[in-house]
């Protein structure tokens, strides 16, 4: 969830959060725009191995690189099958089961809107896009538009203006990943952070689960708003108060509601899900955003989910 997530995690040492740092290393790099870091015994071992993962996502995925697979995509007028790398139809099908799951409150074909509104990688806008631009980029969306093959691994657009934004669950799934690569390197005690997202294994250096905090709605400090212990576990938060613009004394947030075409509208500001699964974290946490408090808090409690709710 591209700069969409909101947690901070907390590596306080003197206090009654964690009372070990000393025992523990950190190593850190840059991806997507945002920067990841590792909190492990041995961490700076994995920083190459892990950097190069996510250099390689990003060139498949980055809908900011004009080089990546998805902004070739996007940039395509061809309605005939396209081959994409699997980590691209993977991810792909993953939106798919959480837009299954949340009645299309999730959908990455949005893009047209999201470059509308000045939230995309055409550049931002100081006033909102007229009723008309709105409807005609509302008809270039829609998962209806898009059809997914897995083998071979392909993607094809019904309309040649679709384009797709999987920034909702790129940064989930990579922490996923990086998640493999160490428990195949035997390390079973680590903290993954990337882009606000965290996911955890094992314990912290002070022998308890790892802490992590919630951060406060536009906090300039990191303020926490909820501190919580983490164990083979991942949270994802995402919010309307980072990236938005004002226009006569209107905030127009960066999460849009594909039932309308518009920014959400609702007071909640934002949700914080506990999953197993970063990938599945991050993207639920957009979804119940988007669906608001009443709806998203139905969906939450079908679906079994861990959710931390801010209005």
């Amino acid at each position: 969830m591209q700069s969409a997530s909101m947690i901070h995690a907390l590596f306080l040492c003197g206090t009654l959060l964690l009372t070990s740092c000393e025992k523990s290393r950190e190593t850190s790099g840059k991806a997507f725009g945002t920067s990841w870091t590792l909190k492990a015994s041995a961490a700076e071992v994995f920083q190459k191995a892990l950097q190069t993962d996510l250099d390689r996502s990003e060139s498949l995925i980055s809908h900011w690189r004009a080089d990546s697979a998805v902004s070739r995509f996007n940039a395509s007028t061809s309605t005939d099958w396209q081959s994409m790398p699997s980590e691209v139809i993977e991810l792909v099908q993953l939106a798919k089961r959480i837009a299954d799951d949340t009645d299309g409150a999730l959908d990455i074909t949005l893009a047209p809107l999201i470059d509308l509104w000045g939230f995309g990688a055409q550049g931002s806008r100081q006033a909102p896009p007229t009723d008309a631009e709105i409807e005609k980029a509302r008809q270039q969306c829609g998962w209806h538009l898009l059809e997914i093959r897995d083998q071979p691994p392909a993607l094809r657009k019904r309309r040649m203006e679709v384009r797709i934004n999987l920034s909702a669950v790129a940064e989930g799934l990579a922490l996923d990943q990086l998640a493999k690569r160490l428990a195949a390197a035997q390390v079973q005690d680590f903290l993954l952070e990337f882009g606000g997202e965290v996911l955890a294994r094992g314990r912290g250096p002070d022998g308890m689960p790892w802490l992590v905090a919630v951060q406060m709605p536009e906090s300039s400090t990191h303020e926490p708003m909820q501190a919580l212990r983490l164990e083979n576990a991942s949270l994802a938060t995402s919010g309307t108060y980072r990236q938005h613009f004002e226009h006569e004394g209107k905030s127009y947030p960066h999460v849009l509601d594909p039932r309308t075409g518009r920014p959400v509208a609702h007071a909640l500001r934002s949700v914080s899900v506990k999953h197993a699964s970063a990938a599945l974290a991050d993207g639920y946490a957009t979804a119940l955003l988007v669906l608001g408090p009443e709806k998203g808090r139905a969906v939450a409690a079908r679906l079994k989910l861990n959710v931390l709710w801010m209005e």
